[in-house]
């Protein structure tokens, strides 16, 4: 299915009931009509757009259609420790597709969250950036605006990390002593952060920052999952370094396991 044509995914919800017992009011209501009544009323005092009901977890693959490039060897010759850290020549391939055709390092997203998703206060919980045998690991992360970001170098070399927001104060981390880390944060909303090591030319790597949660980075399966989201219209981006963005829309209400397959070409 191509990527950009839309498509309703429609789940439906199953409605508890309640049950009121039968006899009347002291105001001559019966008990349903009492029941109806302070429903509306309860309705009213809900914020408007209020939703009940609620999907359970929204998932999908993204995949890549055709033959995905090459990719060029990379040379290491200069750094014996990089060189000596692969039995074999490494290929830099930006566009990573597995067997089955899923696309890995993808940011799947939700364009047009719940207003509500982007007041909660930012995850404690430390993302980590990685530089391992002369590559960043993961090449792509996503964190909230706010959240503890760790760069660690994990290899015995020299490494600099500079980090090009465009949004956000960049930084140029120098890193020359295997398992040293910086931990840093980035307060503004921002996709495709651009990192790359000036001292081995090969190694980039995407930051993503975003103002809610409902986000995941693809693996090497293509594969991903959002958070629940309550029942409306959205907008799934899928975002690659290489390849740019595709997009879908889709249409939720509560009850189902919605399933979206996001599709990249070489065309």
């Amino acid at each position: 299915m191509a990527g950009r044509r839309g498509r309703g995914l429609f789940l439906y919800s199953a409605l508890a009931i309640v049950a009121v017992g039968a006899g009347w009011t002291f105001d001559g209501r019966s008990a349903p009509e009492a029941a109806e009544a302070a429903e509306a009323a309860e309705a009213a005092e809900a914020e408007p757009g209020a939703v009940t009901g609620r999907i359970v977890v929204a998932g999908g693959q993204v995949r890549f259609a055709g033959d995905p490039p090459a990719g060029a060897a990379i040379d290491m010759s200069a750094d014996a420790y990089c060189r000596d850290r692969h039995d074999e020549t490494l290929m830099d391939r930006p566009v990573r597709v597995g067997a089955d055709g899923g696309l890995a390092d993808v940011l799947v997203r939700i364009v047009n969250a719940p207003a509500a998703s982007a007041s909660g206060a930012a995850p404690e919980t430390e993302a980590l950036l990685d530089q391992e045998d002369c590559l960043y690991t993961p090449r792509a992360v996503a964190i909230r605006a706010g959240q503890p970001l760790v760069i660690r170098n994990s290899d015995a070399t020299l490494h600099n990390v500079r980090v090009v927001p465009a949004s956000n104060p960049g930084f140029n981390l120098g890193q020359p002593i295997q398992g040293i880390q910086s931990t840093r944060s980035f307060e503004t909303p921002e996709v495709g952060i651009q990192v790359r090591c000036d001292i081995h030319g090969w190694m980039t790597a995407s930051i993503h920052v975003l103002e809610h949660e409902f986000f995941d980075i693809t693996g090497e399966d293509g594969a991903f999952t959002l958070p629940t989201l309550p029942p409306g219209d959205y907008d799934v981006e899928a975002w690659h370094a290489t390849l740019g963005t595709v997009s879908e829309r889709i249409s939720v209400t509560a009850g189902e396991t919605p399933s979206l397959t996001l599709e990249f070409s070489s065309g």
